[in-house]
């Protein structure tokens, strides 16, 4: 069975004899360059080499805003995305992003706004995206193309944080205004990444905080829960798999997750106080698991790091429907400490399901 089966499989229910391992990725950008082993710019050659660095089965891809840098240095990086929101990111002594301008700052001005051009209607464009996925499925690999979240992408590309969360309360028309364009251009993107040939959809929008959600569960059915469902429906007429990543203690919003006809969701861990145990127990039937890995694996000793790997495993692999993964990426730690995780990990995932 190929890796890109495997993964399938698992999606699908089944519950093969051994359990894949789903796009592990450090939070560190340095060491991405370091497993870069090829030493190449060419894109199948530097994911693959990250893939069997991890282990992976799956590699991913996208269709979705570039960004435009405006200046650049070690320390930091200021760049513009086509909406005409602006961001920073600083680099040191810690990592930290912020947004220093955003295009629509009144209610009144979601109306008049128009989203950028999409190339998405003329898939020749995307002729090399195409062949590029072909070629990661012929080497074996599951393909995920990465769309466009409508929640996340509000607030990044469209209006602050603060202001759309507002709106949603009081000045509805507007946020429903917002949510319309992000949602077109996600649903827009999605059946692009099909039509070039992707085997599932991922999306972002991390609907909750540690502690809950971001939003009540009326608002999550009144803005995010149409285009769930319908991005479920147009994955699932091309045979593909839908994949939500939303972080944080989403507990009281996975029946309407589920019901959307979302195949998976990522990440399900402690940082965000989601017992494992019970997310299997009430949803582990009907919607596949990823996650599990504490963030804290960084400050664990390599006994308790292995033991924790352990009994995640013990808990996901119950049933099928479960993909171990580190909740944000394996943390920043030593470059021979992320290779003791792989190798520990790797080992744990030969028991299978049960």
């Amino acid at each position: 069975m190929s890796k890109r089966e495997l993964i399938k499989s698992v999606l699908r229910g089944e519950k093969p004899d051994v359990i894949p391992c789903w796009k592990e990725t450090p939070m560190d950008a340095t060491v991405r360059q370091r497993i870069n082993i090829t030493g190449s710019d060419d894109p199948f050659l530097s994911s693959v080499a990250e893939a069997e660095f991890f282990d992976n089965c799956v590699i991913s891809t996208f269709v979705g805003f570039e960004r435009e840098t405006i200046h650049r240095d070690e320390n930091h990086h200021i760049y513009r995305y086509p909406t005409g929101a602006v961001w920073e990111e600083v680099y040191k002594p810690t990592f930290f992003r912020e947004a220093l301008s955003f295009p629509i700052n009144e209610p009144s001005e979601a109306f008049g706004f128009e989203m950028p051009d999409d190339l998405s209607d003329n898939i020749n464009d995307y002729r090399e995206l195409s062949e590029l996925i072909r070629k990661y499925q012929d080497a074996g690999y599951y393909v995920e193309g990465g769309a466009m979240g409508v929640w996340q992408a509000v607030y990044y590309y469209l209006t602050s944080f603060e202001n759309i969360l507002t709106w949603m309360a009081i000045e509805r028309e507007s946020a429903h205004a917002l949510f319309n364009k992000t949602k077109e251009y996600s649903l827009n993107n999605s059946r692009t990444l099909l039509e070039c040939g992707v085997d599932g959809i991922i999306v972002c929008s991390d609907l909750g905080s540690a502690r809950g959600l971001l939003f009540s569960p009326d608002m999550f059915y009144e803005y995010v829960f149409s285009w769930l469902n319908e991005l479920a429906d147009i994955c699932h007429e091309y045979g593909a798999f839908l994949h939500l990543h939303s972080h944080g203690h989403i507990e009281k919003i996975m029946d309407g997750i589920v019901q959307a006809g979302v195949d998976m969701i990522n990440p399900i861990g402690p940082s965000d106080y989601n017992d494992l145990a019970m997310f299997k127990k009430r949803w582990g039937e009907k919607i596949t698991i990823h996650g599990g890995i504490s963030t804290k694996i960084a400050q664990m000793t390599d006994s308790e790091m292995e033991e924790h790997i352990r009994q995640v495993i013990d808990i996901g692999r119950k049933g099928g429907r479960f993909i171990p993964r580190s909740e944000s990426g394996v943390p920043f730690m030593p470059f021979e400490k992320i290779e003791t995780y792989i190798k520990m990990l790797k080992e744990a995932r030969k028991r299978g399901y049960e």
